[in-house]
């Protein structure tokens, strides 16, 4: 079967959540049909890294990415659209184009839309069979009733418009797929979708991983996250003001590392915190986990469950976390890491792992056995072209194309 992969990611270097579930949905995915990508770039992506692809898919086309410019007119146009005016910026039209002639160069059985910013592309009333992969509507939570009225109602009316534009999105789908028991559930009860959607989570590389390569440094803790994700930006700026006052405290010598690029980011209050460390990007994260004492994951925003707290149980690194930052990942509080949400219950969490060792060696322990058992990359591969395979022959059965050919 010839599969035809939209990506709003380009999936390598797998160094972000978003490459890393792409390239091993790709790379399991090939291992059973034949995969063409076409990719959106990123301002640190490289054409060249085109050749890194090439053992198991092959690269169509790659496009440059539009951002979001408030400010533009296409954007004060879509004001007035029925599209998110995020969308009705960033929309290119030639990458629309480029989308059918790859449909029609390659004529694949089956085509897959990588998040809501490849969706967009899919033809209307496309003959090819589509699974919408990785729908995220976590983040788009319903509005609260503080502040002034003209807020509240710009803000419900967002809200509005969005579910509208994903429900629409949704009706050109054959399949569509969550990282999450969670994100699925709030599909279903806010777009009540017209198709079946599957949970397919997010997945670490346990054999890339090696709990035995461990030489933690007695008073370091990690947050293995790019502080140009908003998301982690809030958390670490959180942990800073909040969490570290607390910790430092008891434990004056303890440090943090904190992974990932900075370019373009506001890091006041950061780059300047005494013992907060920002390395910047790290060709391979494992060096850094496997020094931690402790991997936090402060998180009080974002959707879809946390590739960095798999990354950091696969590594045997305790994982102290919020409960918004173990949200979609099947874990017991207190078993594979413990869960706190106040900044001092927080604080005093991560000291119970710094303090008492067997505390420590048996999360490391439970969390690993847990991501080999539920959360390896081959396994969750095996799901994914469960739900890409059975999205084809269910359009074969109503007389889609690929029965005429």
């Amino acid at each position: 079967m010839k599969v035809l992969f939209l990506s709003t990611w380009f999936p390598y270097p797998p160094d972000n959540g978003s490459r890393i579930r792409v390239y091993n949905l790709i790379k399991e995915l090939a291992g059973r049909h034949e995969v063409h990508l076409v990719s959106l770039l990123q301002d640190d992506s490289r054409r060249e890294d085109s050749a890194k692809l090439s053992d198991f898919c092959r690269v169509v086309s790659l496009h440059e990415s539009r951002w979001f410019r408030p400010g533009t007119l296409r954007s004060l146009v879509g004001f007035f659209s029925t599209k998110p005016r995020s969308y009705v910026d960033t929309y290119d039209p030639e990458i629309a184009r480029a989308v059918r002639a790859a449909i029609e160069e390659v004529t694949p059985d089956v085509l897959v839309a990588s998040q809501i910013t490849s969706m967009v592309y899919v033809p209307a009333g496309s003959r090819v069979p589509v699974v919408f992969e990785e729908l995220e509507i976590g983040s788009m939570r319903r509005p609260t009733m503080a502040g002034r009225l003209s807020a509240r109602i710009r803000a419900r009316l967002t809200f509005a418009k969005h579910l509208r534009f994903v429900r629409e999105l949704l009706a050109g789908a054959d399949a569509f797929t969550c990282v999450s028991a969670e994100e699925l559930d709030l599909a279903n009860r806010l777009l009540s979708p017209p198709v079946q959607g599957t949970v397919v989570p997010n997945g670490v590389d346990t054999d890339h991983y090696n709990g035995d390569a461990r030489d933690p440094e007695e008073e370091a803790l990690v947050y293995n996250g790019a502080l140009t994700y908003h998301a982690n930006l809030d958390a670490v700026k959180h942990f800073a003001s909040e969490i570290y006052p607390i910790l430092r405290s008891s434990r004056p010598h303890v440090k943090l590392r904190v992974t990932g690029r900075t370019a373009g980011v506001d890091l006041a209050g950061l780059d300047d915190c005494a013992g907060i460390e920002l390395t910047g990007y790290v060709e391979d994260v494992r060096t850094v986990l496997n020094r931690s004492a402790a991997c936090v994951i402060p998180l009080r925003e974002g959707g879809g469950s946390r590739l960095k707290i798999l990354e950091a149980m696969a590594a045997g690194a305790p994982v102290v976390s919020t409960s918004v930052g173990v949200e979609g990942l099947d874990l017991e509080n207190g078993r594979h890491a413990l869960v706190a949400d106040s900044p001092a219950d927080f604080a005093s969490a991560v000291d119970r792992v710094l303090r008492d060792t067997d505390l420590a060696g048996r999360l490391s322990r439970e969390a690993r056995e847990l991501v080999e058992r539920r959360y390896d990359w081959s396994s969750i591969g095996r799901v994914f072209a469960d739900v890409v395979e059975s999205a084809a022959e269910k359009r074969c059965v109503k007389g889609s194309h690929i029965e005429e050919r």
